[in-house]
């Protein structure tokens, strides 16, 4: 198996910095933990496009895709979500509510909350990063139409 190394940053890269590839065979490695469980907000979706540092944070992100696959593996039962509230595994029928709802269309999820393990192999000069679980969050709105916030859907375990 292979692992492809890369820096990513939202940032523009000075014209003498270049970001280089390399595969390395993922069995040839050694991590030391560097967080087992750390908690990562990542708002997903640009509530405003005036906002020209989160679109080109977000350029690259194929969130549609993203979530599209999660609720396909959700109504295949490859997956399983989890109540935010009270940890209660959700039912596709509960899914399906889910979707049916006025106020829910898919497009509204505008942030993942990640909990993930931190990873580092000092020798390879290798960092991964694991997740174990998302929340996906979709946006709430102000009676001006602007976001005003974030609200747990369901999360969602990814098992080893």
């Amino acid at each position: 198996m292979f692992i492809t190394l890369g820096f990513f940053a939202c940032q523009q890269k000075p014209e003498n910095i270049s970001i280089v590839r390399n595969q390395v065979m993922l069995d040839t490695l050694s991590f030391v933990a560097i967080a087992d469980t750390i908690i990562a907000d990542m708002v997903v979706k640009n509530p405003d496009t005036a906002d020209w540092w989160t679109e080109k944070c977000l350029r690259r992100l194929k969130r549609e895709s993203f979530v599209d696959t999660i609720f396909q593996q959700l109504y295949r039962k490859q997956l399983v979500a989890y109540d935010y509230y009270t940890n209660k595994p959700l039912s596709t029928s509960q899914i399906k509510e889910i979707e049916r709802r006025e106020d829910f269309n898919r497009n509204i999820v505008g942030k993942f909350q990640f909990y993930e393990g931190w990873y580092y192999d000092v020798q390879n000069k290798v960092f991964i990063k694991k997740v174990y679980a998302i929340i996906f969050g979709y946006e709430t709105y102000d009676d001006k139409g602007m976001v005003k916030g974030y609200k747990p859907m369901f999360k969602v375990l990814f098992q080893d």
